[in-house]
């Protein structure tokens, strides 16, 4: 089973079984399914260079998100974050209805969003899915509605509304997690911290495949390795080296599985010296080796 890069300008393909279908430029696009859209099922993995959110409405939905299949139910809202490997969506049951907005990068980085108001805990979360009640689901469902007729229409403002909107929604969506863990509620960070955290993250997302080093990203941010590796510690609970492991070892699993590519390639994909080094590493933070992986 190969991965394939998905780019943004090839998701109108969902247009043919959408109910409703708009999009604003090649700034996000967004649809509403209302019966099973068998065109977008494939056994092919995907990588899209963007933001997906889905609102589950009617119908159990089956995806695939870096190798983890679940099953989620209706009234539940899903995450897939950049570059994170997935296969198309798929529906259990004989009602099927959801919304899915496609955010680009570009668009994303533009919204406002103002740091200080951006709890850590839940910014840095790694769930996928959130369930909804009834009314949390039908106010997002609005939200998508507005961005469905802001995108439909035609002036220089839709733009900057559309921004305005988006940014309402991701303040929306971070009230619903704080309520659905409350655990995770810690008091408001510093937006400096929050910004390094930020900054971390993204990148660990852009270099993981060759570096793997916390000296390398601390010199990136003009910050110290054990300063660095505080802050991160402290703001999501997990050390620096354990987040890069993380993207590491799902980066080669990824490959592992989808690319076609043998033990060695993975490994010099991943900047590794040699095969033996993979395999050490791979097998030390998974209790396996790569090959029994792939052959599993």
């Amino acid at each position: 089973m190969a991965e394939n890069p998905l780019k943004f300008s090839e998701l109108t393909v969902i247009r043919g079984v959408s109910e409703n279908y708009s999009h604003l430029g090649q700034d996000y696009i967004l649809s509403h399914l209302t019966s099973d859209p068998e065109p977008l099922y494939s056994d092919e993995a995907r990588r899209f260079d963007g933001h997906t959110m889905i609102i589950c409405v009617k119908g159990n939905l089956r995806i695939t998100i870096d190798l983890d299949t679940m099953v989620v139910p209706e009234m539940s809202l899903v995450f897939v974050a950049p570059d994170r490997v997935f296969q198309p969506i798929e529906w259990i049951g004989q009602e099927h209805e959801a919304y899915i907005l496609f955010i680009s990068n570009k668009f994303a980085s533009d919204l406002n969003i103002d740091l200080n108001a951006i709890n850590t805990n839940i910014f840095t979360s790694a769930k996928s899915v959130m369930p909804l009640s009834e009314d949390k689901t039908e106010l997002l469902i609005r939200y998508f509605e507005m961005l469905h007729s802001i995108a439909s229409r035609q002036n220089r403002y839709n733009r900057h509304i559309a921004k305005a909107l988006m940014s309402a929604a991701a303040y929306q969506i971070m009230a619903f997690g704080e309520e659905t863990h409350p655990g995770e509620v810690s008091r408001k960070p510093q937006s400096r911290k929050l910004t390094y955290v930020k900054t971390f993250l993204r990148l660990v997302r852009t270099h993981h495949r060759q570096e793997r080093s916390i000296g390398f990203y601390a010199d990136r941010m003009f910050i110290s390795p054990k300063y660095l590796s505080l802050i991160i510690k402290e703001a999501t609970g997990r050390s620096a080296a354990e987040w890069i492991d993380q993207y590491v070892i799902q980066e080669a699993k990824n490959l592992l599985r989808y690319s076609g590519k043998n033990v060695q390639q993975v490994a010099y994909d991943l900047n590794f010296t040699n095969q033996s080094s993979f395999g050490k590493y791979f097998k030390h933070l998974t209790g396996m080796s790569p090959t029994q992986f792939q052959n599993q």
